[in-house]
């Protein structure tokens, strides 16, 4: 008994179907890296923190420098053992809020995994060399949305694009059923170069 048949047997609305099928995904896939190759670059971010618990608001800074990563670059290959990575990203921060002495300096490794139809799909996210957290993304109408599991809770973040070179990004934290703290930063491209069109 043949567990595969041969593709002219296959009904023609079938084949049809099937075909639209994969190039909706196919699309979806290249919109998904396309977006995260638009974010890197080096950029500057102004950031503004309000605590829900003390009611308490905060103004900072951070310099992001962003790197693009193929799917086959060694440092996505190694974390993505037993997955089919779309591309990755490379993340170098250095913040400060207002009123502090010291900035706080961070790494991350973010490789971006398969997505659905919908554009929906798992992603590991690695900080300053610890083990990898497999969170959520989803692009829809140009926003980008990250679901990262934290202690007792998640991060969830939000970005778009104003233009080219200016995109925002608002961050929620969840404890429990708790949001603990929400920002908003808007981001200006200070290098890099545009974005490929």
């Amino acid at each position: 008994m043949a567990l595969f048949y041969p593709w002219e047997t296959v009904p023609l609305h079938r084949r049809i179907k099937d075909c639209e099928l994969f190039d909706a995904l196919t699309t979806g896939l290249m919109e998904i890296v396309n977006f995260f190759e638009t974010l890197a670059g080096k950029w500057f971010s102004q950031r503004t923190t309000h605590y829900l618990a003390s009611q308490e608001s905060r103004a900072g800074q951070s310099n992001l420098q962003i790197e693009f990563l193929a799917p086959d670059d060694p440092a996505i290959a190694q974390m993505a053992v037993g997955h089919s990575p779309l591309c990755g990203l490379r993340i170098d921060q250095d913040s400060r809020m207002d009123g502090d002495t010291q900035s706080v300096k961070s790494s991350s490794l973010m490789v971006i995994l398969s997505a659905d139809a919908a554009g929906k799909g798992t992603m590991l996210l690695s900080q300053s060399g610890q083990d990898a957290r497999a969170g959520e993304y989803s692009l829809e109408n140009e926003v980008l949305t990250l679901q990262t599991p934290v202690a007792d809770g998640q991060v969830e973040e939000r970005l778009w694009f104003a233009n080219p070179n200016l995109r925002m990004r608002t961050s929620v934290v969840k404890v429990g059923d708790r949001v603990q703290l929400t920002s908003f930063c808007s981001e200006i491209r200070m290098g890099g170069g545009p974005p490929k069109s």
